[in-house]
């Protein structure tokens, strides 16, 4: 980000300054427990963003865990099952591997997919999560 601000209390980054947010800290571990295969997706997913996007730094929050590159482009939740996660696109998208989608306005459109399996990881999911991860160039 270009114009950044820092809170002061839990030293985030953010693009606006005063942006309304949560200080909690949150162990990221916590998120994972009892949840041996969340863990093991969460930790596959992480690695194939760093190897095949760019850089990527974890938020752990109370309700859920953040990507970040120069913003927030993904959220994780943790489920016993595996993980749902949402990224926001551009343009509107169709498939079926798509959960819920939310038209946020003429240009954003949110997605939640849920990955049971590492095969879910694949090119495709990745795809997306390149263009989300883009989106703010």
């Amino acid at each position: 980000m270009t114009n950044t601000w820092h809170c002061p209390k839990c030293h985030r980054e953010f693009g606006k300054k005063n942006q309304a947010h949560s200080c909690v800290k949150y162990p990221l571990i916590r998120h994972f427990q009892n949840k041996p295969l969340a863990k093991e997706l969460f930790v596959d997913l992480k690695a194939k963003i760093k190897k095949t996007i760019g850089p990527v730094k974890v938020e752990s929050l109370p309700c859920c865990i953040h990507f970040v590159s120069s913003y927030t482009f993904g959220a994780v939740w943790c489920l016993k099952n595996g993980l749902r996660m949402d990224f926001r696109l551009s343009r509107s998208k169709k498939s079926k591997r798509f959960w819920k989608t939310l038209r946020m306005s003429p240009n954003r459109y949110l997605y939640y997919v849920e990955v049971g399996d590492k095969k879910e990881i694949d090119a495709e999911l990745l795809g997306w999560l390149k263009e989300a991860y883009s989106l703010h160039g």
